[in-house]
């Protein structure tokens, strides 16, 4: 067993240099960040942080143990206040899944024990409903908007893995500088951010790798308390019954047992321990899921839930790099039977498996490890589009900002790939770190690369990992000097790659164009469930937008009978702005002159036959937040303000952004101190 010691660290080193390239070399943009930064100005701003980053180290070796704990405590604060601060600003709307979730717990507080269909054919999600429901329950009695309170419960459990990383890093005697680089790139991390605003399942499997390497650290450290290693395994067992693909970190576990055992590091009866924790936590996580389904009136139905095979089918669809999308989901979920639904997923299967041929297929699953691996903000920002509440200047420059969060995560992401490599191939890493975060890292790429759909999100319960391998090898390898006589040209070679760097983002901003800004959108209600607000003949409804600037174009959703005959009053205050009758389909996107101000339409049908125009079915405000009595329609549109072509960046932050970075970098170079190398 001592060779698989070696073996799975060294596996997840070829696995994390893989991604390295890919992070580096193959950005992605088909994805929610159209605007990406060039390899070039990634690649240089990672050299140019690396060297910033090995002269703080040098620096932190001069400061007395005080000293230092007095900045990691400050770093701890601003991390809490910063959190705080994002999570009662930024309110998210919900959108796709997050939506049916947040619609059905209100509805389950509220009392009302019926079923949307989405969960019928999703019966993944219905745990975590569960669980959202029983906090709105609790919070509801507070506020009639619990969504800020959500977002900091959020923060919180997901800050769980950041005091089990400070708990590991002291208990291996890494604390110093250890815990220093693990709080400032916990603070300076978007997905964390991203994530803790996404009410989604994701949030809450985060911390599960790293809370559960602390459990079994401090397991292994106090066997009289038994009872801690069966914790340990609910805990994972638990994260099993909200998000399936964590059956690998189950799985890592079972493997970490056997190794221990066959080197006879666990007696008969801590391996009986060890192994009956793992089966019996499991069997009563699922035990009580289905208990706690039925209390709360679920009955799933086969014709409709979709079959595990159709993730497999949409895996293997090479138009979308085998993501999840939407017409291999239509495909499946129009067939009539379970039995139909299995068949047409096996056909789809058995189609592109042919099709491919083994170099096809090679090829397709390096596509999909690129997805997986490539993106540093896992994908984030695409999740949350829709604010109940934002700073204004993020929601009107949202794009301009993501651009900069995102080319930030991505320098982060490669230096904490490149750390990670290095601490997984030094023996000295501690054992049980280095095999459990191996396997994990292994596990959830072999899941979704060779079996499952895949985005970028489900490497995220990797994210810990990497983090406290990059605060292990920030503390364990030495320091690197730049030789004498290398000094002034390294800053030299520092300041040219900083205007290369500059000059191509300068080129992206400027071939990065936008001439609209989205004022105010509602997008929920055609995701799964295509929901829709009907209006009869002679029928009515009034639509009111509160749009963020200036607009002049509104765009509505009609759905059914669009060649019947609408009237349409579109008005700002008292102001009439656009008064017009004709089709529905054809007065989809309607342009007005651009007004400043809260917009009423009015959409009246003067057909003879229904009309139905795309609308969310909601149980609370998608403008407030606030959850009301009964669901009510919210209709899908999108209002945006043309203005004159803006660029992704302005030239001069675009200066002072790249200058401060490599500016410090160049002075870190020249201003090495030679007596100071360890």
């Amino acid at each position: 067993m001592r060779w698989g010691a070696r073996l799975i660290p060294g596996l997840a080193v070829a696995v994390l240099a893989w991604a390295v390239l890919l992070a580096w070399l193959a950005p992605v943009r088909f994805l929610g960040n159209p605007d990406v930064a060039t390899p070039l100005v990634t690649g240089s701003l990672a050299f140019a942080v690396i060297v910033i980053i090995n002269g703080l180290r040098r620096w932190l070796k001069r400061w007395q143990p005080k000293t230092y704990w007095r900045v990691c405590v400050g770093l701890g604060v601003t991390i809490i206040l910063m959190q705080l601060l994002v999570a009662l600003t930024f309110v998210d709307v919900a959108r796709a899944d997050a939506f049916h979730v947040r619609n059905q717990a209100i509805l389950l507080a509220q009392g009302h024990l019926t079923w949307s269909r989405y969960f019928l054919i999703y019966p993944n999600n219905v745990n975590f409903t569960l669980l959202e429901a029983g906090l709105l329950k609790l919070l509801q009695p507070l506020t009639a908007t619990p969504w800020p309170l959500l977002n900091v419960l959020r923060f919180a459990w997901i800050d769980t893995a950041l005091v089990s990383a400070i708990y590991l890093l002291m208990w291996w005697r890494r604390a110093q500088p250890g815990v220093f680089w693990l709080l400032l790139f916990w603070l300076l991390s978007p997905a964390i951010y991203a994530y803790g605003l996404f009410a989604y399942t994701d949030g809450l499997v985060l911390p599960v790798a790293l809370n559960t390497l602390a459990g079994l650290t401090y397991w292994a450290a106090h066997r009289q308390r038994w009872w801690v290693l069966p914790l340990t395994m609910l805990l994972v067992s638990g994260a099993v019954g909200f998000k399936t693909n964590l059956i690998v970190f189950w799985l890592a576990l079972v493997l970490i047992g056997i190794g221990l055992a066959a080197l006879r590091r666990l007696t008969w009866r801590t391996a009986l321990l060890w192994f009956a924790s793992l089966v019996v936590t499991l069997l009563l996580v699922m035990g009580g899921a289905n208990v706690a389904r039925q209390h709360a009136g679920y009955r799933g139905d086969a014709n409709a839930q979709l079959p595990a095979t159709s993730w497999i089918a949409m895996s293997l669809n090479p138009r979308y790099a085998g993501q999840y999308n939407e017409p291999d989901f239509a495909r499946v979920n129009d067939q009539p039977t379970a039995k139909a639904k299995q068949r047409r997923a096996k056909a789809l299967i058995e189609h592109r498996l042919k099709r491919f041929g083994i170099s096809g297929l090679a090829v397709h699953l390096a596509k999909k490890m690129r997805v997986f691996w490539a993106t540093g903000d896992f994908d984030s920002f695409k999740l949350t589009t829709q604010w109940l509440r934002a700073l204004r200047p993020y929601r009107l420059y949202q794009r301009n900002f993501q651009f900069w969060l995102v080319l930030m995560a991505q320098v982060g992401y490669l230096v904490l790939l490149l750390e990670s490599c290095g601490t997984l191939m030094r023996t000295t890493t501690p054992a049980l770190a280095r095999q459990f975060i191996a396997l994990t890292i292994l596990g959830l790429t072999a899941f979704h690369v060779l079996f499952w759909e895949v985005e970028p999100r489900y490497a995220l319960p990797l994210l810990p990992g990497l983090l406290l391998l990059t605060a292990i090898g920030l503390t364990d390898r030495p320091t690197w000097q730049w030789q004498p006589n290398w000094r002034r040209g390294g800053a030299l070679a520092l300041v040219g790659l900083g205007v290369l760097a500059l000059i191509s983002i300068w080129q992206t901003s400027q071939q990065s164009v936008s001439r609209q800004t989205v004022v105010a959108e509602q997008g929920d209600g055609n995701y799964v469930e295509h929901t829709s607000l009907q209006l009869r003949p002679g029928q009515q409804t009034t639509l009111r937008i509160n749009p963020l600037a200036a607009s002049d174009q509104l765009t509505l959703s009609p759905v059914r009978g669009q060649r019947q005959q609408v009237h349409i009053r579109l008005m700002s205050g008292e102001r009439p702005l656009l008064n017009r009758q004709g089709r529905s389909g054809q007065l989809k996107k309607l342009t007005y002159p651009q007004t400043t101000g809260g917009l009423r339409v009015v959409i009246k049908n003067v057909g003879q036959r229904s009309v139905a125009y795309g609308a969310a079915i909601a149980s609370y405000n998608l403008q407030t937040g606030r959850i009301t009595p009964r669901p009510n329609p919210s209709l899908m549109v999108r209002v945006v303000q043309y203005h004159g072509p803006q660029t992704l960046s302005r030239s001069w932050l675009s200066a002072l952004l790249m200058s401060s970075v490599f500016a410090t970098a160049a002075l870190v170079a020249v201003r090495q101190d030679s007596k100071n190398n360890p």
